[in-house]
């Protein structure tokens, strides 16, 4: 039963750290794909092509991010050592200590999704005015190596050390969120952009502190662990404790609908460019600076204190003496002996974790030009950085291509591919920044892609200059 449970809490891992199914982080390669009117979600100083664009509900845009920044697809499945047979590093043939020796000391993993469920924009003088309506969802956790140590070869050999699972950390935040963006120009050459956002916070659930550590005797017979956990969220639950503190009961609350508004924030998006020479172009943007304040159905859960466990009289239940306490009673009360639980409705503000992008576009000619492009994300007091070189080419009228090459997530082999193409007033567009992941898959640790369709007007640059000249001269 134990070695049951043990597999499963391991495939839980495995399954949420492989792009199997996909459920992002902005997609790099987009970054300089002006015929798309999202790319102003990664710098609203940029304008859209388009004089009109109008989002379908839904379909408009979806964008999805998943993967790690440890294990790629054949560090699980791969060819066994003694046969020929594909095994997973669960099986009794598989390396073990060779599994463990590709984890670092803290490995995460993440799963992203938001979809753009109305939005617009158009362009009025030199300025440009856009409204959006979001939904998005975030899940990124942090496990230690040492964690995956006990699950797969116990603590047999741990004794007299000490195992430090301090590195766990689990984020998962839902929101729905509404702009108001607009782009201007100063001048010719520097551009400027805003948007503002307000957010209602639909879920929260996030280990704020996370402090554990698994020591084992010399003589290998007991374990003691020491703990300083404090966990929040705001989810759809009643939750009641007894006069300790511990959780006795969870049960499930029915959302209203007046629950959407009951989790407020707000952020702000902001960016510039500047056009350096004919040929060269600056550009920097922060996103999601802000927060939002969790107030309803909000749960603030402490766990401190040290436990040792030395194993249970199980001689009651083999000869069936009903006088004597449950087991399971025993360890529960020794630990609520031994451990201080603590349980609060208070309310607490989230913050988002903001990115800043820096960039340089380069023109060739009027149809090709190169961009680099630096994305830095804060979270958790951790920094992700990636980096993104592409080629970008509009070779001819209502067609635009993209090719990139990116290091992010401790990997370098990240090839990907834009196109948006214009069928009259409808806009199909689909872009990745790993699109290598169905060349070599086996060597794959994440996966993102953003698609949609749009519906623009006023796409002809050309035209529009002449609609500004007067008419008579």
């Amino acid at each position: 039963m134990i070695k049951k449970i043990r597999q499963s809490i391991i495939w839980s891992i495995v399954i949420l750290a492989f792009p199997l199914n996909s459920l992002g982080q902005e997609t790099n390669t987009m970054y300089y794909m002006p015929r798309i009117p999202q790319m102003t979600f990664m710098n609203p100083a940029f304008q859209p092509e388009c004089n009109f664009y109008l989002s379908f509900p839904g379909i408009s845009e979806v964008n999805v991010n998943l993967g790690n920044n440890t294990l790629a697809y054949r560090d699980v499945i791969f060819q066994s050592p003694v046969s020929d047979s594909m095994i997973t590093f669960l099986h009794p043939e598989a390396n073990t200590a060779e599994f463990l020796s590709r984890l670092n000391p803290s490995n995460s993993l993440f799963t992203e999704f938001s979809t753009n469920l109305f939005g617009f924009g158009f362009r009025s003088g030199n300025g440009y005015f856009s409204f959006h309506l979001k939904q998005r969802s975030d899940l990124q956790a942090a496990y230690p190596k040492d964690f995956m140590t006990l699950l797969l070869e116990g603590n047999q050999n741990m004794t007299g050390e000490t195992m430090n699972f301090s590195k766990f950390n689990l984020f998962t935040n839902h929101h729905l969120e509404y702009s108001l963006g607009y782009s201007g120009r100063i001048e010719d050459k520097l551009g400027f952009g805003i948007r503002v956002k307000y957010l209602n916070g639909l879920a929260h659930l996030q280990s704020k502190d996370f402090n554990l550590q698994l020591y084992t005797s010399e003589s290998g017979d007991s374990i003691s662990m020491a703990s300083d956990i404090d966990l929040r969220g705001s989810l759809p639950l009643d939750v009641s404790t007894d006069s300790t503190g511990f959780i006795d009961e969870v049960q499930d609350i029915e959302p209203s609908v007046t629950d959407i508004f009951a989790n407020p924030g707000f952020a702000l998006d902001f960016g510039v460019s500047y056009q350096v020479t004919d040929d060269l172009e600056l550009s920097a943007s922060v996103s999601d600076l802000g927060f939002i304040n969790y107030q309803n159905y909000v749960h603030n859960y402490t766990i401190n204190g040290q436990f040792a466990f030395t194993g249970v009289d199980v001689s009651s239940e083999i000869n069936g003496d009903e006088s004597s306490d449950d087991p399971i009673d025993q360890v529960t009360d020794s630990l609520k002996e031994n451990i201080r639980f603590s349980y609060a409705g208070n309310q607490y503000l989230y913050f988002l974790g903001p990115r800043i992008f820096v960039g340089g576009n380069y023109s060739l000619n009027d149809r090709v030009d190169l961009g680099l492009l630096s994305r830095t994300r804060f979270f958790s007091g951790e920094v992700y950085q990636s980096f993104t070189l592409s080629a970008n080419t509009r070779p001819i009228r209502g067609i635009s291509l993209s090719a990139s090459y990116s290091v992010m997530n401790r990997a370098y082999n990240n090839l990907g591919l834009g196109l948006a193409l214009r069928l009259g007033p409808f806009q199909i567009y689909t872009v990745s920044d790993v699109v290598s992941a169905g060349l070599w898959p086996e060597e794959t640790k994440a996966f993102n892609l953003r698609f949609g369709l749009n519906f623009v007007f006023g796409c002809n640059p050309a035209r529009r200059i002449m609609d500004d000249e007067p008419m008579i001269r």
